[in-house]
């Protein structure tokens, strides 16, 4: 049998990379990219080829769109063709909303939206092409849905996803892709390090959710593979996945700009 093929962005730590070597348990020829982190990307796709299945590594900085189109032909080409794209790299920090730049709004829309969006079209212009019944996912946010202090121009990013991807599923459709995202929470990754570091921080934010805890990169994997292998009528979909961080108030007070 011939294994299907996947690439995965900001595969090279957590929740990108506990999904590209998931997919290589099931099998998957896993194409890995990442911007910076070399060293790491290069030991997720040595441990890929340790399950018996093959790994690309390919560089890309996705906040310049023609480095984004150029990631989707040089994963199509070095991988003979893919079955699945996973957009999961992403930018995240927090910022009261008076202090944003133009820089700022630079950062998370080249990145989030913008080189996702043209990633996206490079590999469903070639599912297309080739007639391959894909499936495109989109790792997006909670803060996508519902907004969280500081993170108004990060959460208006992924929102945009979340209705981008919504409307690719449409389009896509006659051509048998799909197409959905997954709005996550809080998980353990670099991202976060801040909170799952600080004891006093990390209780505040486990007091917000009701499964009591962040959730572990392993997970989002997991549920996103399962889907995969399963959800073959679920397009234009939103899972999320937060451990019912949604169900509560969330944490932090409001208060006036300028206050400490």
């Amino acid at each position: 049998m011939v294994a299907k093929k996947a690439l995965v962005t900001g595969a090279s730590s957590g929740i990108g990379k506990a999904i590209a070597l998931r997919l290589a348990e099931d099998g998957y020829e896993v194409v890995v990219h990442f911007h910076e982190k070399r060293d790491e990307a290069e030991a997720v796709a040595e441990a890929i080829r340790q399950k018996g299945v093959l790994a690309h590594l390919l560089q890309a900085d996705l906040s310049e769109t023609a480095q984004a189109i150029r990631l989707g032909e040089q994963a199509w080409d070095v991988a003979g063709g893919l079955d699945v794209l996973v957009n999961n790299a992403g930018i995240s920090f927090k910022k009261h909303f008076l202090n944003v730049t133009e820089t700022d709004f630079e950062q998370f829309a080249g990145v989030n939206f913008r080189g996702t969006t043209f990633l996206t079209q490079s590999i469903a212009r070639n599912m297309v092409k080739h007639k391959v019944a894909g499936s495109i996912w989109t790792v997006t946010s909670v803060n996508g849905i519902r907004p969280g202090l500081g993170l108004s121009l990060y959460g208006a990013t992924k929102g945009a996803l979340e209705t981008l991807m919504k409307g690719v599923a449409m389009e896509l459709g006659p051509h048998n892709i799909r197409v959905n995202t997954l709005a996550v929470g809080a998980v353990r990754t670099d991202i976060n390090r801040g909170v799952w570091e600080n004891p006093v921080l990390l209780q505040e934010v486990n007091n917000g959710i009701p499964a009591g805890r962040l959730g572990m990169p392993e997970e989002i994997a997991n549920v996103l593979v399962d889907m995969i292998a399963s959800g073959s009528y679920m397009t234009g979909s939103t899972i999320t996945i937060d451990g019912g961080l949604l169900l509560m108030r969330g944490y932090g007070k409001l208060k006036p700009y300028g206050d400490s």
